[in-house]
């Protein structure tokens, strides 16, 4: 399984992205994973807060760029929705959630962590929307929750700029909720879990059902995320990214061969 879940007797779930070796990267098959999960944690009346992490220390590098390589239209529009469909779905749960960043949250890792209502991150993690280099767009709307949360001149200057901040920066910028040094990081998730587990729970989903009422929408951003996917410069930025980390991976394996020997 690519995504674990655990469910604590004070009624924390754990929702853990188990694909290490693709740095939690998000394919089809792992947001389907995901939507399952939130599926299941929305008819559970025993839980209380919702805690998303990935595992080894990092969060989630982004989309599967195989996935996006050189889709069909109609796979394109498939994988945008169900991502759409799966972060509202995360969103939409009426308890409150929080996502712990640390390593990287990039392009739709940080989508995903924007859907949940907190985000707790490392002052050394790594976040931004680096998909317009790509040729793409965000995809599972990203670009509507970072206006909510930072604003739009704070989204236009990531978005368009796709410069990547670290997670203090982040922070000043509201793009995280607060940064911490890593061996901070769990006494603070701790702290802020205990403070929500505090509150009333009936408040709290009321407050959501408020705070969702309020929320900034996109209707484009999905449809013009699959157009772009099937433009052939699109393709090819993104096939040129797969061959260049082809090629450092195999520059990498050389350089330990040669080191054993």
């Amino acid at each position: 399984m690519n995504v674990r879940t655990e469910v604590t007797e004070h009624g924390v779930a754990h929702v853990l992205l188990c694909r290490t070796r693709k740095r939690n990267a998000l394919d089809r098959t792992t947001i389907e994973q995901l939507r399952d999960v939130v599926a299941g944690l929305a008819t559970r009346s025993d839980v209380r807060v919702v805690v998303v992490r990935g595992q080894d220390g990092v969060f989630c590098a982004g989309a599967d760029i195989g996935d996006w390589a050189a889709p069909s239209p109609q796979e394109a529009a498939v994988l945008s929705q169900l991502g759409q469909d799966t972060f509202d779905a995360l969103a939409d749960l009426p308890v409150p959630t929080v996502a712990v960043i640390e390593g990287c949250a990039l392009g739709g890792g940080l989508e995903l962590a924007l859907a949940c209502d907190l985000r707790i991150s490392t002052s050394d993690a790594v976040l931004g929307l680096p998909e317009l280099g790509l040729g793409n767009l965000p995809s599972w709307g990203g670009t509507a929750r970072l206006v909510d949360v930072a604003g739009l001149g704070v989204t236009r200057h990531l978005l368009l700029s796709g410069e990547l901040v670290d997670g203090a920066r982040a922070a000043a910028l509201l793009v995280v909720t607060s940064a911490h040094p890593q061996d901070g990081l769990d006494a603070a998730v701790e702290a802020t879990v205990s403070r929500l587990l505090a509150a009333e729970p009936h408040a709290l989903a009321l407050s959501k059902r408020v705070l969702r009422e309020l929320r900034s929408e996109s209707s484009l951003e999905a449809a013009l995320a699959a157009y772009t996917a099937g433009l052939e410069s699109s393709r090819a930025r993104k096939q040129a990214f797969l061959e260049s980390r082809r090629t450092s991976r195999a520059a990498r394996a050389a350089a330990s061969t040669a080191e054993a020997s």
